[in-house]
């Protein structure tokens, strides 16, 4: 099996950031204006579960560079 490269892997870890943040400007600008949910309290949760993600993402991926990173001294 071909293993990825660490530029690879810190490629992949930037592009679901962009990927999370396309994600959300996407669902602000086209679903909550389409169920009228901007201005209001009831998008609260998409941001809660949103933030997560975006948190869970950098923590495994700064982990796993790390790891990668160490195992290869």
């Amino acid at each position: 099996m071909n293993k990825l490269s660490n530029l690879n892997i810190f490629l992949i870890w930037v592009f679901g950031f962009f990927v999370l943040l396309s994600f959300d400007l996407f669902v602000e600008g086209f679903v909550f204006e389409w169920l009228e949910w901007n201005g209001t309290n009831k998008n609260d949760w998409f941001f809660v579960l949103w933030w997560g993600l975006v948190v869970v993402w950098f923590l495994k991926g700064s982990i796993s560079l790390y790891q990668r990173l160490k195992n290869d001294e």
